[in-house]
């Protein structure tokens, strides 16, 4: 009787191992590009001519909301919304589009949060340290947070919150491309 009950814990530990490998190899990954552009916003009471006080300013941006189209990009894959095990950032950059002559100089740091209707902001992307005379800021990205919730939801809300150390230059625009790495599996 021993004997069988060792069988069977062996038989089980084998099999439960064995689906678990085997939903493990049944995982569809893929990476989903965003590209979103933002005129950096103007600093009330300040220009180029009047110098900012000591220690910079906070710079909010206003929050884009960005259309996931997330079902569709799945279909596109045979997967679901509802079949999506987890989603994280893969990478997020900044890159001056206007003007030519623009760069990165007046920004002392910079983060990227982002939020739906109903769900809170999580940060998913910041720079502290911003070398001079950059005209792209590759990100680093937050891969503490499972953005599955986010990426599912019809619409996504990315904000920026940034120090800077000088007015920027009136009119300043940034592209923002984002990639988000998937992984869903048909057998949830």
């Amino acid at each position: 009787m021993k004997k069988i009950m060792f069988i069977t814990a062996i038989a089980a530990t084998v099999a439960a191992t064995g689906c678990s490998k085997i939903k493990q190899l049944a995982n569809i990954t893929f990476d989903e590009p965003l590209n979103e552009q933002v005129t950096v916003p103007s600093v009330p009471g300040y220009t180029q001519s009047v110098a900012l006080p000591p220690g910079g300013l906070e710079l909010p941006f206003p929050a884009l909301a960005v259309a996931t189209n997330s079902q569709q990009y799945l279909s596109q894959y045979g997967s679901a919304t509802n079949l999506v095990t987890s989603v994280d950032l893969k990478s997020l950059q900044l890159q001056i589009m206007q003007p030519s002559a623009g760069n990165f100089d007046f920004l002392d740091s910079v983060y990227v949060f982002i939020s739906t209707k109903t769900l809170p902001e999580a940060l998913i992307a910041y720079d502290i340290s911003i070398p001079k005379g950059a005209t792209t800021l590759a990100l680093f990205t937050n891969t503490d947070v499972n953005l599955k919730n986010y990426y599912t939801a019809d619409t996504i809300y990315m904000r920026l919150q940034a120090h800077i150390n000088a007015t920027p230059l009136a009119g300043e625009q940034l592209d923002i491309p984002a990639v988000f790495h998937i992984i869903a599996n048909p057998l949830n």
